[in-house]
């Protein structure tokens, strides 16, 4: 993995990014540059709209980050926002979909992005707005028109303004599969359901897990008997990178129901499926995040592992909102 070598060569980077930024900007109207996997695009998704409401102004994307030049990744990415009613306008100049910097630096965080990028960049500097840290950064909302967001924008403080919104526009799948909407019929709000959103895969690395961490059985097997304490009393299903893994790591739970998309499926429908259990187990990711935001509704449990990262030094203060709860993590 590349990573910026120092300060000077994120600041040139930094400088550089704002020059570019103009190839990507719509000048009537707030344009998003999403980036990496679907979790993090749907945070920039969400924050763009509600700057494009607060303007009231034309809402663009630009797909830069997904074209032939994207940068290299140690895992698969897609772009996402398309599985659901966005409202997005895409432009037709291809100018538009050019990437902002095709040496994207290739940060192992989202906060080594911020930490070297974002806080040299001033608010909206040639365009291109970059938040400054991990927490919630004020300063968007005084962006302009004419403004690229380029970023992580990992808090529910970005678009509580437009919750309502986001979350109608969202749970309007526009090409669900027979598998959603079978599934969708097993998993119904008010039948009690609980859902253990596992994640593995690269979280098992040690590179990850140094950053990351991970939320272990013992964290499971804790928020579903808190759960059981609430009168939440459904079938337990498991979702997970790594299902079987799971299935034998986490022997003695009550009966556990597998969820087995078949392969291919469109990963923003296991984001919706989650919002549909009346509780929700989360990982300590920014899918399992989604799962339980977009479910929001009045008595609906979500419980996230404590700490979100290993590094304390990343400021999570923002981005878990006040009425989840939350459990350690290595219980």
């Amino acid at each position: 993995m590349v990573e910026l070598s120092s300060p000077r060569a994120a600041l040139d980077r930094a400088r550089a990014l704002a020059a570019a930024g103009a190839r990507a900007r719509q000048p009537d109207g707030i344009t998003i540059y999403p980036v990496e996997r679907l979790g993090n695009q749907l945070f920039t998704y969400a924050a763009g709209l509600a700057q494009a409401r607060r303007l009231d102004c034309p809402y663009y994307v630009s797909l830069g980050f997904f074209g032939p030049l994207r940068p290299q990744r140690p895992y698969g990415f897609s772009y996402g926002l398309d599985s659901f009613d966005n409202g997005l306008a895409v432009p037709g100049d291809e100018a538009a979909h050019r990437p902002i910097l095709r040496g994207l630096p290739v940060m192992s965080t989202a906060d080594g992005w911020q930490r070297w990028v974002g806080r040299r960049l001033d608010g909206a500097v040639g365009g291109v707005f970059t938040e400054a840290s991990f927490a919630y950064d004020p300063r968007i909302e005084r962006i302009p028109v004419g403004t690229t967001l380029l970023g992580f924008f990992q808090s529910w403080r970005y678009f509580d303004s437009v919750a309502e919104e986001v979350r109608s526009r969202m749970l309007r799948l526009t090409a669900p599969s027979s598998w959603y909407e079978e599934m969708r019929g097993r998993i119904r709000p008010g039948d009690g359901s609980i859902v253990l959103n596992v994640r593995r895969g690269d979280y098992v690395l040690p590179q990850v897990q140094a950053f990351h961490g991970l939320a272990t059985s013992g964290y499971y097997r804790r928020a579903l008997e808190l759960l059981r304490d609430l009168g939440i009393d459904g079938p337990v299903y498991v979702m997970s990178d790594a299902v079987d893994d799971v299935l034998a790591e986490f022997t003695g739970f009550p009966e556990l129901v597998p969820i087995r998309p078949p392969r291919g499926i469109d990963a923003f429908e296991l984001i919706a499926l989650l919002a549909r259990a009346d509780a929700l187990v989360a990982a300590n990711s920014s899918f399992s995040w989604w799962g339980g935001w977009l479910g929001e509704r009045p008595g609906r449990p979500v419980v996230v592992p404590r700490p979100w990262f290993t590094d304390r030094s990343v400021d999570t203060g923002d981005l878990v909102p006040p009425q989840w709860l939350t459990l350690g993590r290595e219980l």
